[in-house]
This record gives structure tokens, sequence and C-alpha cells, in this order.
């Protein structure tokens, strides 16, 4: 196992540091970039008073009051924000003009001045967003989420113990893998597929081991995992190609071809091993769990039995993963379902093009792969664990032999 194991970390470690973007490389646009004289800001709503804006669900309004660093103004707020129910005391984020802008004297000659009539004008509309000193961008959700990932943290820890602590420190290494190493890689023009088996390769050699433990067990299942993404690999790219899903269909895409040299079709492949690997953790750690019990619980039994027990369990775990993942497919999306749904196209046909074709395709592929670890995590879990005589299988983890045997 670790003349597998061994070589195999050594390729993740190498293609990590080869495909390292350098220091200062920017293949990307940046999001936060506003127009002359405008910030991003956060405030708290004091007052909504719709009197002056009878159809603001369907027009917006511009006379509602926001206080930010301490100073009250007029903020824009758009149909859609208001009907997700907008109060005095909620926070955003919004749109303002800078200091100096707003104090700039030729500025206040043409407006005359914050929410003033121009001179010789009418007061201005409520419903128009030049009325306002900001413009709504999005509720500020930092406190709310920030909240429910403590309460997530504390549960895991609790119900878990050390093992859960374990588990959430590799999500962060996870998280700090993709956003350190991965998406900088992939704006800086690396090839995305061999970024993302690289990406993938590293997360699970990290935190399978530091979320288990280091033992033959959690080896075996890295083994399965690693056989998966592999898998996955292979097929995505095959079928991308097949299926010609490397077009724009959204906007996002066209922002990224447009300011990035990346192939599309490659970023789809690299999304959908990304998409793989949580499922694929699962199900190898889990059916590599099912034969050591198997083999604790029958001590005699041969390395063909417990493959045979183990794959009765694995079916079970197939079966029931499948539909799990096209649940979350189906949950994920289920805005655009809505909206195939009430088109006058057939469902069946709206499945196969633009951007829910990908989603068909990445579902698909992930299944394939994750019913193809399952097995090959089951045979090598079995030889692994009957591998020497006279040694149990915990034991066999922590390298002790059974008193009063002899291997």
């Amino acid at each position: 196992m670790l003349g597998l194991l061994v070589p195999l970390a050594v390729l993740a470690v190498s293609g990590l540091v080869l495909l390292w973007p350098a220091a200062g490389e920017d293949g990307g646009w940046d999001p936060t970039a506003l127009g002359e004289g405008t910030t991003y800001v956060s405030g708290t709503v004091t007052m909504v008073d719709l009197r002056e804006c009878p159809d603001a669900e369907s027009s917006g309004c511009a006379a509602i009051t926001v206080e930010v660093d301490g100073a009250e103004g007029s903020l824009f707020v758009p149909p859609e924000a208001m009907r997700a129910g907008l109060a005095p005391g909620d926070r955003v984020k919004a749109i303002g003009m800078d200091a100096e802008a707003a104090s700039d004297p030729a500025a206040e000659a043409i407006t005359g001045g914050p929410g003033e009539a121009p001179p010789g004008g009418a007061a201005p509309d409520p419903g128009d967003p030049g009325a306002a000193d900001y413009v709504f961008v999005d509720f500020d959700r930092n406190v709310s989420l920030t909240v429910l990932a403590a309460v997530y943290a504390l549960l895991v820890v609790l119900v878990a113990g050390l093992r859960g602590l374990r588990a959430l420190l590799g999500l962060v290494f996870a998280f700090g893998v993709m956003l350190v190493f991965m998406l900088p890689a992939l704006l800086a023009g690396s090839p995305a597929v061999l970024v993302g088996v690289v990406a993938a390769a590293v997360i699970m050699l990290v935190v399978l081991y530091l979320a288990h433990g280091f033992s033959a067990r959690t080896t075996t299942a890295l083994l399965g995992t690693l056989a998966g993404i592999a898998v996955t690999g292979v097929l995505g790219a095959l079928w991308t190609r097949w299926a010609k899903l490397a077009g724009i269909y959204s906007e996002e895409t066209y922002l990224l071809s447009w300011s990035a040299e990346l192939s599309t079709g490659d970023l789809v492949v690299c999304g959908i091993l990304i998409a793989g690997l949580g499922v694929l953790n699962d199900v190898t750690i889990t059916q590599a769990a099912a034969v050591w019990e198997l083999a604790l619980a029958r001590p005699h039994a041969r390395a063909r039995e417990l493959f045979a027990s183990a794959m009765r369990i694995g079916r079970d775990h197939i079966a029931s993963t499948v539909y799990t993942i096209a649940f979350a497919f189906a949950g994920g999306g289920l805005t655009v379902l809505l909206l195939v749904a009430s088109s006058s196209r057939s469902f069946l046909e709206s499945l196969t093009l633009g951007d829910l074709a990908i989603e068909v395709v990445s579902l698909l592929v992930c299944s394939i792969g994750l019913v193809l670890a399952i097995p090959a995590t089951t045979a090598i879990a079995a030889l692994v664990v009957r591998s020497g005589e006279g040694v149990r299988p915990r034991e066999r983890d922590r390298g002790a032999a059974v008193p009063g045997r002899n291997g």
C-alpha cells in the first residue's frame, strides 16, 4: 500500500509545485471595480415609508432611509428586494458616491444636492435610482451566515468529538487549497483538468488522514477515492468533448472566457471532479469501514467472502447515494427546473441544452465514478485486511500482533 501511496503523494505534491500560480499573476477581472466616485458601503435601514412609492414592489423605491457611518441618506431599493421584505433594522450593502463626489460644487449646482430638486425643476421622482444617495446591492448576511456556521461547527464537535473537529479542520484545508491554489491557477491559464486532478488528490491526501487517522483502513479508502477521481476525470473529459459542452451558456462563463484565457470545456471537467469529491469520500470511507467490521465479526472469513458480504452493503449504498445525488441536483437547480417545466419545449429536450446538459453530464459521470469506486475500495480492503495470518484488523492498523498467535 505504501508502494502505491508514496508515488501518488509525490505526484500530487509535484503537480502542486509545478502548477502553483506565480505571485502577481492576474488572469481575471475585478468584480469590485466601480465607476469613478463610487464605493461599496454597508448600512442599516432606519425607515421604510412607502407612501411615496405605492408601486414599490414593481418599480422599486428611493424614499427609504439608510444610516451609513452615522449619517443618514436615501436608498434606492429595486423591486425584487422590496418583495423580499425590506424592513427597518435590516443590514444592507449598497453603492454610494464618495465624499469628494458628493461635495463637488459642480455636481450640487446641477442636482441641487442630495435629495433636493434642481433649480427651477420638480422634486426628484422617488422611483428613480438617481434620486437616492445609495443604490441597494444586497442584504448584509455576514452575521446570519456566521451564526449558522458556528452552530454547525458546534454540533459537529459535540456529536462527533475530536474526529468531528479534525473533519472541520480538513474542510478548512480543502477550501484553502481551492482558494489559494486551484482558482488562481485556473485564472493564470494552467490546464484546468490537471489543476482539478492535483487539487482533488492533495485535498484527499490530507483530509482523509486528518479526519480518520493514519491507518491501513484510511489508506484503503484513499486509494479507492483516487481511483474514483481518475475514472471521473477520464469520463468527464470524454463526454465533455463528445457532447460538445465547451460552449458559453451563461453570463459567468462569458465573462471568464472574455477576461481570462480559459478553456470552458476543461473548466467543465474540473467542476465535475470537484463536485464528485465529497460523495466519493463518503462511500469509500464507509465501505472500507464495513470490510473492517465484517472481518472483526468473521475472523475466519476469506477475502473473497468478505468482498461478497461487503458488496451487499455496497449495493445498498450505491442505490441510496445515486438518488441522493439526483435530489441534490434537483434542489440546487429548482428554479431552472421550474422555468423548464413552464416552457413549451419538452422536459427531456430541455435537459440536453446549455447549462442543464452540463449538470446532467456532471450528475451521471459522478455517479459512474461512485459506482466503480465502491467495488474497487471493497476489493482493496478485503485483500489488505486478510493479507496476514494471525493479525486482527484493528490491531493491524496499530501494527500490533494478537498475543498467543504467530504471524
